[in-house]
């Protein structure tokens, strides 16, 4: 079952407990793992939102993350006004939203539990999550966690006593599932509570084994698959 403030004790480094970050799952893969196939699937925000509910359930996820990027004024603001609905809907839920907009990080605020910020985009009032820049540039804005593309094990190394890193298996390493099963084993091992499962990138239509060995290896070490 979904666990909100998991999440949110991770990103405020009071937990321990493993967490998954996989904020891109792609709709051909989303649709692959809900069973479920067609445009009415992401066609309103009520349906795109309730595609990623779903997709939780699935994933055995924490939370659910809404990319605002690319949405004109109007579709921004009718998305948030349904997350909103969907987030008192689902207490259980962690409900975050992705944004390069200062402005639509402020709308944000009364509808969302956490920010992942792009460029100049951040908030004083939500957990931030860095999705670009450097762990350094997150850690000198005081931001909760940085989006790390690769490498975690040298980022937790140089930097994750003071900030978790998110992600950094690689999109390029997933694609033997015992190394994955091992790498995640130990990462939950050694950095528990520092670190959260996620490959730190968009894993390709092509690479669907991919994201089942990285689901696999979380829900080993998550206790629930």
């Amino acid at each position: 079952m979904a666990n909100k403030e998991a999440f949110l004790r991770f990103l405020a480094g009071k937990s321990s407990a493993p967490v998954l970050f996989e904020p891109f799952i792609s709709h051909r893969h989303t649709e692959t793992l809900i069973w479920r196939r067609g445009a009415r699937l992401w066609n309103t925000p009520e349906h795109e939102i309730s595609t990623l509910v779903s997709l939780t359930e699935r994933t055995r996820a924490d939370a659910v993350f809404v990319d605002l990027r690319g949405r004109d004024e109007n579709g921004v603001r009718e998305m948030l006004e349904v997350l909103g609905s969907t987030r008192a809907a689902f207490p259980s839920l962690c409900f975050g939203v992705m944004t390069d907009q200062p402005e639509h990080a402020r709308l944000a605020e009364a509808s969302a539990d956490v920010l992942c910020a792009y460029g100049s985009a951040s908030s004083s009032n939500l957990p931030v999550i860095r999705m670009d820049d450097t762990a350094a540039d997150a850690l000198a804005r005081g931001e909760s966690a940085w989006f790390a593309p690769s490498d975690a094990e040298l980022h937790l190394a140089r930097c994750g006593d003071r900030i978790r890193i998110l992600g950094g298996l690689g999109t390029d390493s997933l694609g033997a599932p015992a190394e994955v099963y091992a790498r995640v084993e130990k990462l939950a091992s050694d950095a528990g509570g520092r670190w959260a499962v996620g490959s730190g990138g968009v894993i390709g239509d092509e690479d669907y084994l991919g994201l089942i060995a990285l689901l696999g290896a979380y829900g080993r070490v998550h206790g629930d698959f």
